[in-house]
């Protein structure tokens, strides 16, 4: 293991609706991944702050915090952040305006 010069926190939600959970399918450095929403925590912000800045910004939506579900407690060095250890925090949340999500259901 290389020398760890920082964290790198990110926060992301479960959203069940209709028996269904929310996932982003994306492209990220060159690899198509499947992963919850939310994404990383920014100098300043809190978690919870977190989360609805990325939700606007990835969705376009209004989320209402629903409870804490878990916070890693395990090390985990980052794989695309060199010398970064990770810190992932997970939530759970009610999207408010579900109305304006366009999904694309894949089974």
């Amino acid at each position: 293991m290389s020398e760890l010069i920082g964290f790198n926190v990110r926060v992301y939600a479960f959203c069940i609706n209709d028996n269904k959970i929310l996932a982003l399918h994306e492209r990220y450095a060159g690899t198509q991944i499947c992963k919850l929403p939310g994404g990383g925590l920014e100098f300043g912000e809190g978690t919870i702050e977190c989360l609805h800045r990325e939700f606007e910004e990835e969705l376009n939506l209004k989320i209402e915090i629903l409870d804490h579900h878990y916070t890693q407690e395990d090390f985990i060095e980052s794989r695309i952040k060199d010398n970064k250890q990770i810190l992932n925090i997970y939530y759970t949340v009610k999207i408010l305006n579900i109305e304006d999500l366009n999904v694309q259901i894949r089974d």
